[in-house]
């Protein structure tokens, strides 16, 4: 019964010894575990640094000017980002290298260029091949021009030389006078040169539009260029070239002339008398500033009858002769009618024809046509600028045998005043 009763008691002491040895133990290595912990921390994941990122570069692109003549100068300049001194920019034109620059200090950079055609502009940088954008060139041909001295009623020439040679435009040139478009004339440029003849068909101030359209690589190029035409006095024993201008303007309003030249006999100042005439000007033979004006915008006389289509009409009142075909004034001639105004008016026809008659006032009349009883046209000398023959229709000798040649027996002819 003793035994039985003590082990279980014996049993309990040894397990609370046994408790307070490890609890004793634990208090003892807890405090060590904390301190190796403490000197020895838990190690990060471990990770790779990442550098700073680098600016990019850019590069800006300026042409001054965009628009040149051939052979001009034009600076490239522009700013590359960031700016770093000594970098080297290529400028290409139309995809071709034209020049290099170099940066400085602020990443700016120029240089200048002489462009031989039109098309885009680009800086690039050679040190990682960042490019501006694209800046349009236009080049447009170089022109000179040079002309002779302006006469008013003939053409003018104009020398046009075209740089470079390989342009091959067709040049047109608009003539203006009195702010009125007056005539247009084109011609092709063939290596390098044109020649254009320019009409000026009035008196003074003339201008003249030299157009190129855009051709071979190269921009339009419009050119004006101010020509004075000078009506200068003529009279008999003038030469020169403003004599055929006159002569040409003349015949162009259906005067008749004796010839077209650079000398004025007393055969043109008959045309000018005829001119004098018919458009109310004074009668002096002499071609002077006043006549100048006149025949500057002058059109054709118009006759007064409109048929048969065509006649003859010999109008007293302005003593000037007019051969009329297809209805319009074929030919103009100054004339001398009776000096007491008995030359017969009304209409008549062409009765007769003689190379040569006589007059019963003495004389021999050349190239004679009756048309009605004594009366006639015929070739006489003088023609005075007034009325003075007897009664018949007098022309100059030298115009007679045109109207004569003209003519035909049975055709219509009308005298009115």
């Amino acid at each position: 019964m003793r035994q039985s009763t003590l082990r279980p008691r014996a049993r309990h002491r040894r397990g609370l010894l046994a408790a307070a040895v490890l609890v004793a133990l634990c208090a003892t290595l807890l405090p060590a575990a904390d301190a190796a912990a403490a000197a020895s921390p838990e190690p990060s994941p471990t990770t790779t640094p990442t550098p700073e990122p680098s600016p990019a570069s850019s590069i800006t692109c300026v042409i001054t000017p965009a628009t040149v003549v051939f052979g001009d100068v034009v600076t490239v300049s522009g700013v590359v980002t960031p700016a770093v001194a000594g970098q080297d920019v290529a400028v290409a034109l139309a995809g071709v290298r034209a020049a290099t620059a170099v940066t400085d200090g602020s990443g700016a950079f120029s240089v200048q260029i002489t462009p031989r055609g039109s098309g885009d502009i680009v800086a690039r940088l050679l040190a990682d091949g960042t490019q501006s954008a694209a800046r349009r060139l236009v080049v447009k041909p170089k022109v000179t021009v040079t002309h002779g001295t302006a006469v008013p009623f003939l053409s003018l020439q104009y020398a046009v030389k075209v740089e470079p040679a390989t342009y091959a435009g067709v040049i047109t040139a608009v003539v203006e006078h009195r702010g009125a478009a007056v005539a247009t004339v084109k011609a092709a440029v063939r290596a390098g040169k044109a020649v254009l003849q320019v009409p000026l068909r009035g008196v003074d101030k003339f201008i003249v539009t030299l157009s190129l359209p855009g051709a071979d690589g190269f921009g339009a190029r419009r050119l004006e260029s101010t020509v004075r035409a000078k009506g200068e006095r003529v009279a008999t024993g003038s030469s020169g070239s403003r004599v055929r201008g006159l002569l040409t303007a003349l015949s162009r309003l259906h005067i008749r002339v004796p010839y077209i030249g650079t000398t004025f006999n007393a055969q043109c100042a008959d045309a000018v008398m005829a001119f004098q005439k018919a458009y109310g000007l004074s009668r002096t033979y002499v071609f002077d500033s006043d006549d100048w004006r006149k025949l500057d915008g002058a059109k054709p006389v118009k006759p007064r009858h409109s048929g048969p289509s065509t006649h003859l009409e010999v109008d007293k009142g302005r003593q000037i002769l007019m051969v009329v075909k297809n209805g319009a004034v074929y030919g103009l001639i100054a004339v001398s009618t009776g000096a007491t105004g008995n030359t017969p008016e009304g209409s008549f026809h062409i009765q007769q024809k003689h190379p040569y008659t006589t007059s019963g006032f003495g004389g021999i009349l050349l190239r004679t046509m009756g048309f009605v009883g004594d009366f006639a046209i015929h070739g006489y000398a003088p023609v005075p600028p007034y009325p003075a023959s007897h009664g018949c229709i007098r022309e100059p000798l030298w115009v007679a045998d045109w109207t004569y040649n003209q003519s035909w027996v049975g055709e219509q002819l009308y005298v009115y005043h």
